[in-house]
């Protein structure tokens, strides 16, 4: 991976004392480019398709963002949300939040921050991206693949460097006991972002009851082959032992009587 392809995109915009806007901007596309920038004037990126355009300067703002829910069909594509209501000495704030985004109430003495979406949690190991590689298609820009290069390390220094591409995962302790027991830590390439090579995305698996669940699934289909192949000889077998044995009733015998 060369300079050029591990520049980082990346926009600066600067305001001038008497409003004039100026901008510096990074782009692999492009390359390097600075200048005034005019209001409804759109500035091409170079990020796939994305344009700058300012349509007015507010000397003093505040941002903020607000949510609104969504009816009909488009709802499903969107993401779902909360709406929370705070009330303090008499006044009502209420709003919407949407999954993965976080909001300031102005409360007093402090205002209070709330979140909605997934819960974080600290993985055990640290995952640190050495390099990553895109294979190309002869002829033709297409990519044909991606791999990327991770070292893993832990806090009692234990460390580890593999590379993982599609369906070839790296797993960490790679020891063959931790992995017929679940207890590693299985890296595999998800995507990668093809404006930025110096990033990538990784899905980390770590499945403590594996191999209970493929005992459980080989006992499944143990009883079932029983239950459908082995029970008709049992059946065989027991006609056999219970079956009755008659024999044969003698022949009458012929007798003579004399009648005087």
């Amino acid at each position: 991976m060369n300079e050029a392809n591990a520049a980082e995109n990346h926009l600066t915009l600067f305001v001038a004392d008497d409003g004039a806007i100026s901008y510096e901007l990074d782009s692999r596309k492009l390359g390097r480019s600075s200048g005034p920038l005019e209001l409804n004037k759109p500035l091409v990126t170079g990020w796939a398709d994305w344009q700058l355009v300012v349509d007015r300067i507010l000397p003093h703002a505040e941002q903020w963002m607000d949510f609104m829910p969504a009816k009909g069909n488009s709802a499903n594509q969107l993401p779902d949300g909360v709406r929370v209501r705070v009330e303090q000495n008499g006044e009502t704030f209420e709003q919407w939040i949407s999954g993965g985004w976080q909001i300031t109430v102005p409360t007093s003495p402090n205002p209070i921050g709330i979140s909605y979406g997934w819960r974080s949690t600290p993985l055990p190991i640290a995952l640190e991206l050495m390099d990553f590689e895109v294979a190309r298609n002869e002829g033709n820009d297409a990519p044909a693949g991606f791999k990327s290069t991770l070292r893993v390390s832990t806090a009692e220094g234990d460390s580890a460097t593999g590379q993982c591409w599609m369906n070839h995962p790296f797993s960490f302790p790679g020891s063959w006991w931790r992995t017929w027991s679940g207890q590693t830590f299985k890296m595999s390439q998800a995507s990668w972002n093809p404006e930025n090579l110096g990033q990538s995305t990784i899905q980390i698996l770590r499945d403590p009851g594996w191999l209970l669940k493929w005992i459980g699934s080989l006992l499944i289909v143990t009883g079932v082959f029983l239950l459908f192949y082995v029970k008709k000889f049992r059946r065989q077998y027991a006609t056999a032992k219970t079956k009755r044995i008659v024999s044969p009733s003698p022949a009458p015998e012929e007798c003579e009587v004399a009648v005087s």
